[in-house]
Parts: structure tokens; C-alpha cells; sequence
């Protein structure tokens, strides 16, 4: 489309009526669209997302959130070609975009599914509105309280500005976390993909089931931080003068919001001392660094700006990294044979051109005059091209490789004689986003995660002797952050009986709950947290001992050889083996016929506590912990605490118990406690 850009605030789209500045396409400078330039009050943006997006994601439980976020990803993939044609404008060939859209859609899927699985780990509310984090420590509670971490969404709006590097992946998977945390976002991107985040917004909200409330897009330059508060979160992805731009404005506030800056991070790439010329590690590691300064034309948040390469090796490295990048072809990304397009435009091209000047002062030129294009198929008068460069600094503590951002095809390298002069080097320098190495030595890779770890937010360390190492790259997706992190912690020190109403989970010290049906024969409907059934006494006899030896093939003396068992520190005698203890403890509290219980998903957390001799009895109280429906399956999780304890009631073991478990049917539905399934063992 040509003319302005609309915003998408407070439910509707709105056209701007200025004029407003004009985005031309990067190769052939024809007027692609046009970006307001008048500000307008986004105080009732604001307004509308705390009284309409906030209560319409409240009646999304978490679980809720995550399946919309995976059909959401669904909706969006039906419309990867219209999103390619958008993206052709900013001089990238088509496999990037194509590539830079993927990674959207799996920073959503993998949002949904870290979301997913937490739920599954450490549970929710059965509202939805409290995530648990974490297990419950009675020890740090204290006068016999407990103490447990918990995780809500604040009463906020998350405001995320971004800058041009991966548009598709940075809005989606910004939207995505908000989404997933049960916070509104009001969006503002670079004016040079305004036109993309504006479609995605439209595609966003075509989906169905999406809340009205949950998307706002402002496409101009409008101030979005004098309405922030204290439980608001403010997102950059961009440059490190907007970031300092942001920062000062916040830091006036009388309640400063919540900030997620992730701008101007120089992130670093490491060759082992093992890579030496013609190893698997040299190879992967020039096609990397190469990989990282082309695509996007080095345009993207993950190129490696900074490369550190063993002193012996520099030469070799600058080589054959110079070869590589003379092979790089220069012109319109989709004409034949061409590997890089352009720059964005000719402002961010002065730009790059100006940072090459300042490492210039820290570096000599390996490859690459940025004044000099050898393009194809571009018009000279608009394309914003520069070649790839490569410089190589002759010590690691010039300031400047450490400092300078050159957002294009431009890559240092630098040298090192030991991970100390890599670690010294990085503190000049603020922390790294991603930090990626390379090498086939696992004494080396333990030595450069010590090091790089307190500086970089994120290693990758990739062994050439594996297969699956070094399929991605620098050029794939930023790093992802927690999808949970727009949410806020408290910690609840309570007693079980209270912890227990407030998280609907079952503590030691809550309540029991007995009953004449076996907690088992309950379906899951019918299931309340603390339902507890004790069963026993059973006596283990030497001759149990015995047979479970004989079955099982464990004939560990301290079970079978009365005189070496007496010998023993700890034990003095036979004692029974520990899995005999939980199988008879299993088959004390599980009913033989056919119920509910469809199969059991594992045990977790097991411990034994105290040895069991042969003439001790045993009783088992089992108590239903947590209960976890699965939406659509007419089945759920049911943990269960298991607590075994001897004649004298001293514990001897406890374990969690998962099962599957049906809900009652409905009228007319298949019972399905006799359903068959393949993937879990039977209780």
C-alpha cells in the first residue's frame, strides 16, 4: 500500500492527515508508504487497554492464553507470503524475510509451549490468576509456616518500541510474552517497518478469540512513556541512544514503570584453540561469522560484531573469511544470483559508515571498502549498498570494538592467548545479548562458559563433532526471553492450611480430607485437593525380601547376605530394597478394578527415608496434591502425595505420584476409564 500509515488505538483504525515523512524502498527509492510525523495524545490509548484489554485477558485463564498464542501462530503462518511482499521494501532477499517471519512464529509456538509446560510443572490457580513457582520450603517459612513463591500479571500495559532489525520476530514474539502474562501491549515500531507491524496488527486481530483490548499499534512518533506507571513495562528493542533517550525520560517519572532494554548489545562469537585450519570448528566458525554479517545485510540484533580467534589463528581466520565474503554478490535481493541487498536507507547507511570510521581507529581493514559496491541490477541513485567489512584489531583491550555498534555487514575480529584476555575484554563493554563458540573440546567449552557468563545473557556453545550443532546461526532469531517475565512475584508465607486454600495445592500440615470412596474411584470432576485415603498395615517378611531379590535380579547384599549386612555402618542387618517399599505401598492404595484412573504419568520427587527391616509394618496415606484438567480431553493430572510410614510412625519414604485421570462422562459421551493409552505405564 502507498499513503500514511494507519494506528489501531482504542478499538479502531485511525488515518493520520499529514503529510508525514515518506518511507522509500531501500533498492529502487519508489514512495513504498508514509509515516505520520504529528504527535497525538496517547493518554486514552492507555486508558483503553487497563479498563478493556486488562479484564478481557482476566477472563483468559493461563492455559487459556497459551492455546490462543499456538492458533494465533497457526492463523498468522495462512499469511507468510503476504508478509514476505511486505518485507521486500527494506532490501533483504526473500529468504530472509522468510526466515525473520519463521522465527516470529516460533518465538510465539515456543512462548506457548514454556507457558504450557510450567503449567504443567509447577501449576496455576484454579481461577488462573496465581502461577506457582517453584515448590513450597517450610524450612525458610518458619514458626510452622511455609513459604511459597507465587506470580500474578500486574494492572499494567507493556509498551514496546522497536527498532527495524527482524520486524516479524521482534513484534510477535514481544506480543506473544505480553499476551501469555495477561498484559496489553501498545506497540511502536521503527518507521521504516510501520507498514509490516500495521498488517501483522491486522492479522492479529482477525484471528479469532483474540480480546478486544490486548493489541494497540501507533505508527508515529508520539510520546508513549509520560503515561507509564509503576506497574507498567516499558520494552526496547533498538538503538543504545534511544535507549539512554528512554531511560531519561522514565527516570523523571514520579513511578517508573518496569524496563526490558535489549539495545545496542554487541554480541561475540569465540573460536577454540582446537580450530585450527581445515578442522570442522574453523569451517563453522568463518560460515557463521559470514552468515551473521550478510543476512539481513548484518542488519539483526544476533550478528556477531565482535569475533575472538587464538592469536596463532588470526591470519587464517582473516584469510578465509575474506575469501568468503569476496563471493558475496551485492544488488537487488531478488535478482538472480545476488546473496545481500542493501542497507535500509541512506540515514542508517551514513550511519554504519560513521561507526566503520570510529573502529577504523581501533582496527585495521581485513576486506571491504564501504565506498566501493560492485552491485547488479540496483539504480545507483537510491540503493543504500555497502560491502561487507572485516577488521581485525591487534589487542583485545581497545575500547572500541567494545563500544561501537556498526548495525550492517561489519565484524572484528580480535585477538586472544587465553579466555582471561576474552573475559577482560568483554567487561570493557556492556552485557552481551548472545555469546556463541565453537569449538570440539569440552575442557575448552567449560572454561569459556566461566568466562563469557558474566557478561553475555546467553551462550551457545556449538561442538562440530555433534550433527545437530550449527544448523541455526547468528542470523536466526534474538534471544528469547522467559515468557513469564512481564509477570510479578510474591512470595506467600502462610500456613499450609491457608497456603493451601489460596493456591489449591495440598502442603504437609494442610488439612486431610477422608471420605468413604477411595480417592481413586473418584473421577476428576469429583476430585477436591487434600482427598486422602490411608491405607495398611502390611508386613514385609524376609521371605518378600527374598522373592523381590529373585525377580527383580537385585541381590545387593545388604538385602540377601545376613553376614555382610551386619558389617554395614549405617544399617547393621537386611534391609528391604527401597522399590519394595514403594511397590508395596502402591499396591496398598491402588483398587484392583477398572475406574477412573487411566494410567500413571510417573513418579517425581522420591526419597527414602528410614531403613525397613523385615517384620516392620507398613501404612501409606495418600492425598490428592494438585489437579490439573487438560481442556477438551475429558481427562486431567491428578498429583498425589504419598507418605509411607513404619509400626512406630517414623516415615520411611514419600513420593509424588501423577496420574490420568477421566472426568465423569457426559450424557450420551463414551465412558473412557477403559480407554487405551500407549504412552504411560499402567498405575
Amino acid at each position: 500500500m502507498t499513503g500514511p500509515v494507519p494506528h489501531y488505538l482504542c478499538g479502531e483504525w485511525r488515518t493520520p492527515t499529514d503529510r508525514g515523512s515518506v518511507r522509500r524502498h531501500a533498492v529502487h527509492g519508489h514512495e513504498v508508504f508514509r509515516v505520520s510525523t504529528t504527535a497525538i495524545d496517547t493518554a486514552p490509548a492507555f486508558a483503553y487497554a487497563r479498563t478493556v484489554g486488562v479484564p478481557a485477558l482476566r477472563r483468559l485463564d493461563f492455559a487459556e492464553r497459551a492455546r490462543l498464542i499456538t492458533r494465533l501462530a497457526r492463523h498468522l503462518a495462512l499469511h507468510r507470503d503476504e508478509f514476505v511482499r511486505l518485507l521486500a521494501h527494506l532490501g533483504a532477499p526473500r529468504t530472509d524475510a522468510a526466515r525473520d517471519i519463521a522465527g516470529g512464529l516460533d518465538a510465539m509456538r515456543r512462548c506457548a509451549a514454556a507457558l504450557t509446560r510450567h503449567l504443567a510443572a509447577d501449576g496455576a490457580t484454579a481461577d488462573g490468576r496465581l502461577l506457582v513457582h517453584g515448590e513450597a520450603d517450610a524450612a525458610a517459612g518458619a514458626n510452622g509456616l511455609t513459604l511459597l513463591t507465587v506470580a500474578a500479571a500486574p494492572p499494567g500495559v507493556a509498551v514496546q518500541i522497536s527498532g527495524f532489525g527482524l520486524p516479524v520476530t521482534t513484534l510477535l514474539g514481544a506480543f506473544a510474552r505480553a499476551f501469555a502474562a495477561g498484559v496489553p501491549a501498545i506497540v511502536r515500531p521503527s518507521r521504516r517497518t510501520a507498514q509490516a507491524a500495521v498488517q501483522l496488527a491486522r492479522r492479529i486481530l482477525d484471528c479469532p478469540g483474540i480480546p478486544e483490548g490486548v493489541l494497540q499499534v501507533l505508527s508515529g512518533p508520539s510520546d508513549l512513556t509520560g503515561h507509564l506507571g509503576a506497574h507498567d513495562l516499558l520494552c526496547l528493542t533498538g538503538t543504545s541512544a534511544t535507549a539512554r533517550r528512554l531511560r531519561g525520560r522514565v527516570a523523571r517519572l514520579p513511578a517508573p514503570p518496569r524496563q526490558e532494554f535489549g539495545a545496542g548489545a554487541l554480541d561475540c562469537a569465540v573460536l577454540g584453540a582446537d580450530g585450527a585450519p581445515g578442522s570442522a570448528a574453523f569451517g563453522m566458525f568463518v560460515d557463521r561469522l559470514v552468515a551473521g554479517m550478510t543476512a539481513h545485510a548484518g542488519q539483526t540484533p544476533a550478528a556477531a560484531r565482535r569475533a575472538f580467534v587464538p592469536v596463532p589463528l588470526m591470519d587464517a581466520v582473516a584469510e578465509a573469511t575474506a575469501a568468503a565474503l569476496d563471493g558475496i554478490r551485492i544488488g537487488d535481493p531478488y535478482a538472480p544470483g545476488v546473496d545481500m541487498g542493501p542497507l535500509i536507507d541512506q540515514d542508517h547507511r551514513r550511519g554504519v559508515l560513521s561507526a566503520v570510521a570510529r573502529l577504523r581507529g581501533a582496527a585495521r581493514t581485513v576486506r571491504g571498502t564501504p565506498g566501493a559496491v560492485d552491485a547488479v541490477a540496483r539504480d545507483e541513485r537510491f540503493g543504500a549498498f555497502m560491502p561487507p567489512v572485516l577488521l581485525a584489531a591487534d589487542h583485545p583491550g581497545h575500547r572500541e570494538p567494545h563500544e561501537v555498534e556498526a548495525f550492517g555487514p561489519v565484524g572484528t575480529l580480535i585477538p586472544y592467548l587465553s579466555s582471561d584476555d576474552i573475559a577482560q575484554a568483554l567487561a570493557l563493554g556492556g552485557r552481551g545479548s548472545r555469546g556463541w563458540v565453537v569449538t570440539a573440546d569440552p575442557a575448552a567449552a567449560a572454561d569459556l562458559v566461566r568466562q563469557l557468563a558474566p557478561t553475555q545473557g546467553h551462550i551457545e556453545v556449538i561442538d562440530p563433532l555433534a550433527a545437530s550443532d550449527g544448523s541455526g546461526g547468528p542470523v536466526d532469531a534474538p534471544r528469547n526471553r522467559p515468557p513469564l517475565d512481564h509477570l510479578t512475584t510474591t512470595t506467600v508465607r502462610a500456613s499450609a492450611r491457608h497456603l493451601a486454600a489460596a493456591t489449591d495445592r495440598w502442603f504437609p500440615g494442610a488439612p486431610h480430607v477422608h471420605s468413604f470412596t477411595h480417592p481413586l474411584r473418584r473421577h476428576l470432576g469429583d476430585l477436591r485437593v487434600g482427598d486422602t485415603v490411608t491405607v495398611g498395615p502390611r508386613t514385609v517378611t524376609r521371605t518378600d525380601i527374598a522373592r523381590f531379590a529373585e525377580l527383580t535380579g537385585d541381590h545387593y547384599y545388604l538385602h540377601t547376605d545376613d553376614a555382610a549386612a551386619a558389617e554395614h555402618p549405617l544399617f547393621r542387618g537386611i534391609v528391604a530394597h527401597g522399590f519394595l517399599v514403594l511397590s508395596l505401598a502402591t499396591g496398598m492404595f491402588v483398587p484392583p478394578e477398572p475406574g477412573p484412573v487411566l494410567a500413571n504419568r510417573g513418579l517425581e520427587n522420591l526419597r527414602f527415608l528410614a531403613p525397613v527391616r523385615p517384620d516392620d509394618s507398613l501404612t501409606a496415606t495418600l492425598t490428592a496434591q494438585r489437579i490439573t484438567r487438560r481442556p477438551g480431553t475429558g481427562n486431567g493430572d491428578v498429583r498425589w502425595h504419598i507418605e509411607v510410614v513404619d509400626q512406630d510412625g517414623r516415615p520411611v519414604a514419600e513420593f509424588d505420584l501423577i496420574t490420568l485421570t477421566a472426568d465423569r462422562p457426559a450424557a450420551g459421551d463414551k465412558d473412557v476409564t477403559h480407554a487405551r493409552h500407549h504412552h504411560s505405564q499402567p498405575v
